[in-house]
C-alpha cells in the first residue's frame, strides 16, 4: 500500500516534466515543416505580377492559352481549359519518352487586380491539375505538375504583353507624322 502511493505520488511529480521531454523529442525531430516549405515556395512560383492594366494582361493571357477555354470569366478573373490529354498537351523538350495516354490535366489562372510603386498592375496565379486515369472503374491518381508548362505560359504572356506595347507605340509614332 505504501509503494503505491509512492509510485502515484512519484508519477504526479513527474508526469509534466516527461510529457514535456516527450513532446520536445517529438517537435524536434519531425521532418514535416521542411516538406511544408517546399510546397509553399513550388505553390508561390505560380504566381507573377506584371505591370500592365488588367485588360492587357487578360488579352495577353487568352492568346497564351493555346487550349480550348472552359471557363472565361473576366469579372471574376478566372481562366480555365479543358481537359487536356498529356499526349495533345504540351510536352516537355527534354522528356525521353511520350506521356501516357491515361495522363491528363487542366490549367486554371487567376488573375487579381493591384496595385505596384502606384501603378496598376495583375497577379497572374496559374495552377495546374494532373491526373492519371487507370482504367474506367478507379479513381484518378492526382500527380504533380513539374512547373515546366506555367514558365512558359507567364513566357508568353510577357511577349503578348510586349507586342501590344510596342504595336501601340508604332502606331502613336505614324500617327504623330
Amino acid at each position: 500500500m505504501q509503494v503505491m502511493r509512492h509510485m502515484r505520488l512519484w508519477i504526479s511529480n513527474f508526469s509534466p516534466i516527461l510529457l514535456g521531454c516527450l513532446f520536445l523529442v517529438a517537435c524536434s525531430s519531425s521532418p514535416a515543416p521542411e516538406k511544408n516549405s517546399a510546397k509553399i515556395i513550388r505553390k508561390n512560383s505560380n504566381q507573377k505580377v506584371f505591370a500592365a492594366n488588367y485588360d492587357a494582361v487578360w488579352r495577353a493571357t487568352q492568346l497564351a492559352l493555346k487550349y480550348p477555354i472552359a471557363v472565361n470569366n473576366m469579372d471574376n478573373g478566372l481562366l480555365e481549359t479543358d481537359w487536356i490529354k498529356a499526349i495533345d498537351g504540351f510536352q516537355s523538350p527534354v522528356a525521353e519518352k511520350e506521356p501516357s495516354s491515361g495522363i491528363r490535366y487542366k490549367i486554371s489562372l487567376s488573375l487579381v487586380k493591384g496595385k505596384l510603386e502606384g501603378k496598376e498592375s495583375v497577379r497572374v496565379s496559374i495552377v495546374k491539375k494532373m491526373e492519371r486515369l487507370r482504367d474506367f472503374f478507379s479513381e484518378p491518381e492526382g500527380l504533380e505538375s513539374d512547373g515546366l508548362e506555367e514558365k512558359v505560359i507567364f513566357y508568353r504572356i510577357e511577349r503578348e504583353i510586349l507586342i501590344e506595347d510596342g504595336i501601340k507605340k508604332a502606331a502613336a509614332k505614324q500617327n504623330s507624322k
